[in-house]
């Protein structure tokens, strides 16, 4: 029942919108794409140190083999926590539960479908000079139970991009993400493009 009731109250983070300028604002939507993976992601402040978040991801390309296929849908709820140094530096870090459900096929041949329940951790740093630009850096981690091994799932990534602020409630951003199992470090499907919506 935790897991449900965690999960279904992800349509509540989404609020009305109301512009707000205020540096490493919690208090968002974005949309995000990179190379067959999809994302949407909603952050919603609780305190002035504690914020929501909620996620979907749906991608069709994690397997790990060049002789499997495989895609997921993947839904999550978790909880952060934020400090931030002045106005230029916010550290966080946080913690989500995790729904995956993966459809994978061997050589042409279907495997059972999969539905996981896991935790994933997360940890970062934000940098803001001004109000046009924001950095990113951080580090995630799946706890997932697949009976497979999938890239996107059961890998620790790395992050690293920047926002720029078209105004006070819109940001457009560019990423690099690095899964740690992938044979090139440097390719071009890591590249992923955002939009942002920030809320009061």
């Amino acid at each position: 029942m935790l897991k449900v009731s965690t999960l279904a109250s992800i349509p509540l983070l989404i609020v009305a919108p109301t512009l707000m300028a205020e540096p490493f604002n919690h208090n968002n939507a974005q949309v995000s794409y990179r190379a067959e993976h999809w994302a949407l992601n909603v952050e919603r402040a609780i305190t002035e140190d504690f914020y929501i978040t909620g996620f979907y991801h749906h991608t069709d390309n994690i397997a790990l083999s060049p002789t499997v296929k495989a895609k997921a849908k993947i839904l999550g709820a978790g909880i952060m926590t934020s400090s931030s140094i002045g106005h230029m530096t916010e550290f966080y870090a946080g913690a989500n539960l995790v729904q995956s459900s993966i459809s994978s096929w061997e050589n042409g041949a279907a495997r059972a479908d999969e539905t996981n329940f896991y935790p994933s951790v997360i940890a970062g740093v934000k940098l803001s000079a001004n109000e046009q630009f924001e950095a990113d850096f951080n580090v995630n981690h799946g706890f997932s139970d697949s009976q497979y091994t999938y890239g996107y799932l059961d890998s620790t990534s790395f992050t690293i991009g920047g926002k720029y602020f078209i105004d006070q409630a819109m940001a457009v951003g560019l990423s690099y993400v690095w899964i740690k199992e992938q044979d090139k470090a440097i390719s071009w499907d890591n590249i992923g493009l955002s939009f942002s919506l920030y809320f009061e």
